[in-house]
């Protein structure tokens, strides 16, 4: 060899090996966990569902007492939970390992559209009045399914933290969508609501993930998320990252 190499070329060569290396077992472990995690939250929703069935069919047994059958409501209640709970876990874990990759020009315009109309339906019972007002059209390019999620996850927060006779408004610019709701002078925390489990005043059966899945997609998307507490009213602002 007319030109040996030196030992700094040497260790550098080894180096690079070892940092390819180092990066296969990286991406084989990653790859190991989400089939890992998709396996265990699937094995486990089945079992869930499974008894789920079973305490139905007790409930519909004539000879379950008072007693019983308030048994039987309050486990119903709890495995319900579980099972939310579960596929919400599943889906930030889904979100955070970027498997939703697919990408297409949303509007969310169409999807408000539709939402606002079922959530009239849903909350009538509750007399809260949902209003769309399109000052413009917010475009993004992102995942369909993950801008069906947040968009419906907003609305329904907006519904949930509101008061009897109350009234959501979405207004849609070129820029962004704003949800504003009545509140009862409820302020949230808003340095905390985005994190996942975190309590403050959780609806009962709520699994208390609703704002961390909307906090996931907006920064897996490049959209940025904000809550503000003004007159009275909450306030979720999505918009571009600048």
């Amino acid at each position: 060899d007319k030109f040996p190499s030196s030992p700094s070329v040497v260790e550098f060569r080894k180096l690079s090996m070892a940092a390819q290396q180092a990066v296969e077992r990286a991406e084989y472990y990653f790859e190991q966990q989400k089939q890992f995690i998709g396996n265990a939250s699937h094995e486990v929703q089945t079992p869930i569902a499974v008894c789920i069935n079973r305490v139905e069919m007790l409930m519909e047994d004539e000879n379950v007492t008072q007693k019983q059958m308030e048994e039987l409501m309050k486990t119903h209640s709890t495995l319900e939970y579980v099972s939310r709970l579960n596929r919400s876990l599943l889906l930030l874990s889904k979100i955070d390992n970027n498997q939703f990759q697919e990408v297409e020009n949303v509007s969310f315009n169409g999807l408000l559209k539709g939402l606002a109309e079922d959530y009239r339906e849903i909350y009538s019972y509750k007399g809260i009045n949902i209003q769309l007002e399109e000052k413009g059209e917010f475009r993004v390019e992102m995942n369909p399914t993950l801008a069906g999620m947040l968009a419906n996850n907003l609305l329904k927060n907006a519904c949930v933290h509101n008061v009897e006779g109350g009234d959501v408004t979405i207004v849609c610019g070129n820029g962004g969508v704003e949800f504003t709701n009545s509140s009862g002078g409820e302020k949230l925390d808003g340095e905390r609501i985005f994190e996942r489990f975190y309590q403050g005043r959780k609806k009962e059966g709520s699994a208390g993930l609703g704002l961390a899945i909307v906090d996931a997609i907006c920064r897996h998307s490049n959209l940025d998320v904000q809550y503000l507490y003004k007159e009275g009213r909450h306030c979720f602002t999505v918009a571009r990252k600048i």
